[in-house]
């Protein structure tokens, strides 16, 4: 290992990997540091549309075609692992306590199956090496089993001690998570009080699951198999995420990621079970659920954690940022988090590169590094507020339905967004027309109906209030939510019919 570099990263893991191989591949000097070793269990498995359109205009903007190969399923199985499942749907199941599950009582979303990308079931164990094994192939050194102890931020340089050794470099980012030693240094890290959402989870891989669709009844609307892609099974309190990675006839995966998000002050940690015990008292409460994981083997040791959240006050400094991984965790469901790392990583490769391009003697400086300060709280702004209220909402079938036709509208456009620039990009052959999204907090939010979509995120967060505070029953505050999104005239109408209770796939 040298002692000097342009960039330390602290992290394999995506976020690492993927930025090492950008800087790499532009010349700059990168050394990756890891406490642990690759192949290593991971979860966040589950793409949307826009975590897998981002890998393409990445690929294709910095001229890396083996992040590309991230975008669709056929180029995982064909560049990165055999054993990557589809997504043709996102499913949702509610559920009562004690009784079967009700057909009726199911959402599914198709999303778009476009040829330049497709979402998909990731097995992060192998995608993780691959990625790793990217950054080393475009010149990235590497170390693992390697504890980063203190990091030094001088006006000239940054000095990294790890392992009894000091690496000295340009610039550092730390991808490194919630244990970051960065984080706490600066006194980055806040309080998990500072979001509203509060959940902690259990979960592992497993092999043995059936196909949901052969233990209930077909929803009405329904069109593609639920195990054609992610299924959430919503509970008041909680929900179970199931995965499987062996939907797909070119998979030769056997596996599924399950896992279980609870709110603690529902369902506080019991510490007189194992962590499959509690998962399974749980599953049993719910016939269906059950019914769908009782005879599912893990191949992992269960995991249980306390809360999950975690946030930060800020993610930049003079000749340091943290990653968005780093900043803050919300919660898994919605599967922002890959959505937000690879938003993040362009807007940092962007950023670093323009300053080590840069002969300004303060190019390194904080202020330099901003929009990527504001890209990680209008993120976790974002997931805050979408999770904590999916939570609310979870208690009555009434208002989760409402619900989730909220999530899908204000998510919908953000898609088109991404996909309106690679079919631009597609006709002109201009790469630069990507960069359009650093021009913007976050992607999306200069659209021209964004003060309308406030209101009307304000409108249903106040009838959710409402409804958990006693104040509004659930039939009140669904039409409440359901009227909101009929009056948005931004929101095609032609296509599907915002608003109406009935409206479920």
């Amino acid at each position: 290992m040298k002692k000097n570099y342009d960039i330390v990263i602290a992290g394999s893991g995506m976020y690492g990997t993927t930025l090492g191989t950008i800087l790499s591949k532009n010349g700059l000097s990168v050394l990756i540091i890891e406490k642990g070793e690759h192949p290593r269990f991971t979860i966040g498995e589950a793409l949307l549309p826009q975590s897998a359109i981002w890998p393409f205009m990445i690929g294709e903007y910095f001229g890396v075609p083996e992040i590309a190969h991230l975008s669709h399923a056929d180029r995982i199985l064909d560049n990165i692992t055999p054993h990557c499942g589809i997504k043709h749907s996102i499913g949702f199941a509610w559920h009562q306590n004690g009784q079967t599950h009700q057909a009726n009582h199911t959402h599914q979303l198709i999303p778009p199956h476009l040829p330049f990308y497709s979402e998909s079931h990731l097995m992060r164990e192998d995608v993780d090496q691959y990625l790793l094994d990217v950054a080393k192939k475009y010149g990235c050194d590497y170390v693992d089993n390697t504890n980063i102890t203190d990091v030094n931020i001088y006006d000239t340089h940054v000095d990294v001690s790890a392992n009894g050794d000091t690496i000295k470099c340009e610039y550092y980012v730390d991808s490194s998570g919630r244990n970051s030693i960065l984080a706490k240094k600066m006194e980055y890290r806040k309080g998990p009080d500072e979001l509203e959402t509060n959940s902690r989870s259990i979960f592992t891989h497993v092999t043995g699951l059936p196909p949901y669709d052969k233990i209930i009844s077909k929803s009405p609307g329904q069109s593609k198999r639920l195990h054609d892609g992610t299924l959430h099974h919503a509970f008041p309190g909680g929900w179970f995420w199931v995965i499987p990675f062996d939907n797909y006839h070119r998979s030769g995966s056997k596996l599924a990621s399950v896992g279980l998000q609870l709110d603690p002050r529902y369902f506080p940690k019991n510490d007189e079970m194992t962590a499959e015990e509690e998962f399974f008292s749980i599953a049993e409460q719910y016939p269906s659920v059950l019914a769908h994981l009782n005879d599912v083997v893990a191949v992992q040791p269960w995991i249980r954690t306390d809360r999950l959240q975690y946030s930060s006050s800020r993610s930049v400094g003079n000749r340091h940022f943290i990653s968005n991984n780093t900043y803050s965790f919300t919660d898994p469901l919605y599967s922002n988090g890959l959505i937000n790392t690879f938003e993040s990583v362009f807007y940092a490769s962007n950023l670093l590169l323009n300053a080590f391009s840069s002969t300004d003697s303060s190019r390194f400086h904080a202020k330099d590094f901003e929009p990527l300060d504001e890209l990680h709280k209008e993120q976790v702004q974002l997931a805050d507020f979408m999770v904590a209220n999916a939570y609310k909402a979870m208690h009555s079938f009434d208002t989760w339905n409402a619900w989730t036709q909220m999530w899908l509208g204000q998510v919908l456009f953000n898609d088109l967004w991404l996909q309106r620039a690679c079919f631009q990009y597609f006709s002109t052959g201009d790469k630069q027309r990507f960069l359009e999204f650093l021009k913007e907090p976050k992607p999306g939010m200069l659209a021209p109906f964004n003060g309308e979509k406030k209101e009307m995120f304000q409108s249903v967060a106040n009838a959710l209030n409402k409804y958990r505070n006693g104040e509004m029953n659930e039939n009140d505050a669904a039409n409440v939510m359901l009227q909101s999104l009929q009056q948005q005239d931004w929101l095609p109408q032609h296509i599907y019919k915002w608003g109406h209770a009935d409206s479920r796939h």
